[in-house]
């Protein structure tokens, strides 16, 4: 089962991706455990408790007082199994890429993005390497 953290200043933006992954779960008859953040302190209180925790995070960028960035690279420095995926409207994806993301998403997020996030992060867990044609297979089936 996958540790998957949100973290948003916006309540509608984590109500909205909780709703994508949980779409996901029911048609794929998985469960995932999922916590949702305000900001990227809160975040990291928890990340300090157990910073092998979590599976996947959805980070903005955008948020009151630490960025999605800051809050990445935090986190790098402990950990750099977990997966990171920041769901911005920034348009400078390049700036991300010191904190080594799985993916960078533009706002609004898509459900199939989520998909293929989903797929990639459930295969890596269960030891499995799929190649993106492969990927590409089971996304479209």
């Amino acid at each position: 089962m996958l540790n998957i953290g949100i973290c948003d200043d916006k309540l509608s933006q984590r109500k909205y991706l909780m709703m994508l992954i949980q779409e996901y779960e029911t048609e794929n008859d998985v469960n995932f455990n999922l916590y949702q953040f305000d900001s990227g302190e809160t975040l990291i209180e928890n990340f300090n408790e157990d910073k092998e925790f979590f599976d996947l995070l959805f980070l903005d960028n955008y948020m009151k007082e630490m960025t999605g960035l800051e809050t990445a690279l935090y986190i790098r420095r402990d950990n750099t199994a977990c997966h990171i995926v920041f769901a911005t409207a920034s348009d400078e994806p390049n700036a991300f890429m010191t904190a080594s993301p799985l993916q960078i998403l533009s706002k609004p997020v898509q459900k199939e993005d989520i998909k293929t996030i989903l797929n990639k992060v459930l295969a890596w867990k269960a030891g499995i390497v799929i190649d993106s044609e492969r990927l590409k297979y089971i996304c479209e089936h």
